[in-house]
């Protein structure tokens, strides 16, 4: 164990894959992929990393588009690659986003990679198919769909409020980025966990952060790397999402917490159609799970909407025109409702184009449980499969000039499969009608408290893993003057 740890991480990890390729040749020769006639073209890369490292440099600079539209351009629209150490065939645009996420069970399970499943746990909702899908999902959603959310339009709105006096108020610039990280977490504990100790907090926030990067890691489990940190950070979290339910269990027991307070104690106690409960490592997977889609995600959706506000002047004069107009009649400290959440309608539009243009999350991974048939190609069992938004959310015969940031893209209702931030089918996201609430009670409070302009005009995008502006969006505040 000392020799061990004396090597330097690097040489380890190298000496890893050195081995790792020598078992992916001897594997090859026995299942040579010559006996499937007609893969889809493409190049596997190098053995085991196959071409990770290139897909992860991509993502890292915000070019996974142009990773996708030019491989697009050299094989076509389906083309074989390697990803996260598994053979992978990306199928893009429409039709592959239709094959891919509606063709769930019967030839496709929505298996992860090794990197998710370890991080967010066997039991989490995206893991699942089947019945056990079926009783996770309904039971988030549950609490999640929008009859449900209108009675968290009140809290969620006070959560905001209070983020605005606490970060906002009385400050002449601000970064953005973290700032929304702040607010969608606070968002997220009060709402999904219940939990208020600011202490509690900042560690499940900071460690939600190693949790996302490892999810989007090379999987070698070794000391020092991006992996085996986001391992070691999960079982921290499970421990203390563990001793949190047991402290939550007393309360409800005790009557000092209602049941329906908090998605958290809402798992804890309800029933599925056999009048059984969610396990112990099934409430916890999920939570994890929504931990990071429910913060993470909806953060980066919230500083895409202040960057494409600020960069688009006609659409923040519009946007606050519909806000002034939900406020009128209104007393000055008179709460929101859901009545006037349902009339921020082209500011919705603004949401959903700021999801078209800069997607939080780029892509899901599927895999076959047979051979599958696309195309003309075969997709040999056991495959990697990898759906894409780009080339749906940006196809010119759906949305007319798409490098144009127009929110009239949907005046009219988007064709199946065309418009899929939150995925799609069976496996749509439970948590986008929270993501979109939260986004459209945010932006009400920006634009009838501030102006504000970017401080660095030309900052660029960054991935790591998810899409947000390299300098965390530091933008000049300005008090409306009315």
């Amino acid at each position: 164990m000392d020799i061990l740890q004396s090597i330097p991480p690097a040489i380890l990890a190298l000496s890893t894959v050195a081995v790792a390729s020598v078992i992916f040749v001897l594997v090859a020769k026995i299942f040579s992929p010559g006996r499937w006639k007609n893969l889809p073209p493409g190049n596997l890369g190098l053995p085991v990393i196959g071409e990770t490292i290139g897909f992860l440099n991509a993502l890292k600079v915000d070019q996974c588009d142009k990773w996708v539209a030019d491989k697009v351009a050299k094989y076509g629209p389906v083309f074989k690659t390697s990803l996260m150490g598994c053979p992978t065939a990306v199928l893009t645009g429409q039709a592959g986003n239709r094959f891919l996420l509606q063709n769930d069970y019967n030839t496709i399970i929505n298996k992860q990679p090794t990197t998710f499943v370890r991080i967010f746990g066997s039991k989490n909702i995206n893991e699942l198919f089947e019945e056990e899908h079926k009783r996770i999902r309904n039971a988030i959603m549950a609490f999640m769909k929008p009859e449900a959310l209108q009675k968290c339009v009140g809290r969620m709105e006070g959560v905001v409020q209070e983020h605005f006096v606490e970060y906002w108020e009385g400050r002449d610039t601000v970064s953005a980025y973290p700032l929304m990280k702040q607010l969608t977490f606070q968002v997220a504990s009060d709402l999904l966990f219940g939990l208020k100790d600011p202490v509690e907090r900042q560690i499940l926030n900071t460690e939600s952060i190693t949790l996302m990067k490892a999810i989007w890691s090379v999987p070698l489990n070794l000391p020092g790397t991006t992996f085996n940190k986001g391992l070691k950070a999960r079982g921290r979290v499970v421990k203390r999402l563990s001793s949190l339910i047991k402290l939550r269990r007393r309360e409800i027991a005790e009557g000092k917490v209602a049941p329906d307070k908090d998605l958290m104690s809402w798992l804890m106690t309800m029933k599925d159609e056999s009048d059984n409960s969610l396990t112990e490592m099934e409430i916890i997977d999920n939570l994890i799970v929504l931990m990071i889609g429910g913060h993470d995600t909806t953060a980066v959706l919230l500083t895409q909407l202040v960057r494409m506000l600020c960069l688009h002047p006609h659409v923040y004069k519009r946007v606050l025109q519909e806000q002034t107009e939900v406020l009128a009649g209104k007393h000055p400290d008179e709460p929101l409702a859901w009545e006037d959440v349902k009339k921020m309608e082209y500011t919705h539009k603004v949401v959903n184009e700021t999801l078209r243009m800069v997607p939080p999350v780029f892509g899901g991974f599927r895999v076959t449980i047979q051979d599958v048939q696309y195309k003309g190609y075969t997709i040999p069992k056991g495959w990697q499969l990898f759906w894409e938004t780009s080339t749906a959310h940006y196809d010119g015969g759906v949305y007319k000039e798409p490098n144009t940031f127009d929110p009239s893209h949907f005046d009219e209702k988007t064709p199946p499969y065309t418009f899929i931030p939150f995925g799609g089918g069976a496996r749509l996201c439970p948590g986008f009608e929270f993501a979109k609430l939260q986004a459209l009670i945010f932006v009400h409070h920006l634009v009838s408290k501030y102006e504000w302009s970017m401080m660095i005009p030309d900052e660029k995008m960054t991935c790591e893993p998810l899409p947000v502006p390299s300098k965390g969006l530091p933008i000049r505040l300005q008090l409306r003057s009315n």
